[in-house]
């Protein structure tokens, strides 16, 4: 099953033509405040709005907190794989990796050896891939064990690594999402705009949101 956003406009106008109800100031200030409060930091437009009654506000804030602890937690985890699957080719292999492309780092796992690797290029035709016989390009894995354990640390690595964009992806709808509720709980209903996000059933198990944006006058 897989999670997309996509966001539909839905505009309404009610109302009379020349006719527009009227907005003090006052009310746009707050609206513009709990909007970009909550954009700052989700759940402070809500507290902002009304400090005694802003439970949809601590929702958002705790999805936040949760959402920068996976980040938090996801990005250690790359960390200490890379670091392993680094100490594991310079134990096992007797290569140092640290400062090497991923190019290379993939030829590691892949080949027993850099002669190996360089063989099967020239045979395949491959010249412009092959690595200077250096005592820096040097690796020789041990036993295919070992290698095998560098390839599954080096995949789980970038498996974290694709997590990354998603998290941060989920902070920023988490954002929008707490931004438009509190600018609609400054609003009278009766007057002005009101923006809202709702969840929508796409096709073949996908889901989405639909903004509604709903304009008075």
């Amino acid at each position: 099953m897989r999670f997309q956003i996509i966001i539909t406009i839905i505009v309404t106008i009610i109302g009379f033509a020349g006719f527009q109800a009227p907005v003090s100031a006052q009310q746009s200030s707050d609206s513009r405040g709990a909007f970009f409060r909550s954009m700052a930091i989700p759940g402070w437009g809500h507290y902002y709005a009304d400090s005694d009654n802003w439970g949809r506000g601590k929702l958002h804030l705790g999805a936040e907190a949760a959402l920068i602890a996976s980040f938090v937690g996801v990005h250690s985890r790359i960390s200490k794989l890379e670091q392993q699957y680094i100490t594991l080719a310079s134990l096992k292999a007797g290569v140092d990796i640290s400062e090497k492309s991923r190019s290379f780092r993939l030829a590691v796992g892949d080949y027993d050896n850099l002669y190996a690797y360089n063989d099967f290029q020239l045979r395949s035709r491959n010249w412009h891939r092959l690595l200077d016989e250096t005592s820096e390009n040097q690796w020789d894995w041990a036993d295919e064990k070992n290698r095998n354990e560098y390839n599954r640390l080096r995949s789980d690595r970038d498996r974290s690594r694709n997590q990354l964009p998603a998290i941060a992806g989920l902070m920023v709808v988490n954002r929008v999402v707490s931004a438009l509720s509190a600018y609609n709980r400054t609003r009278n209903e009766s007057n002005g705009h009101r923006l809202t996000f709702l969840p929508e059933s796409l096709h073949q198990g996908e889901y989405g949101l639909v903004a509604s944006v709903i304009i008075r006058f």
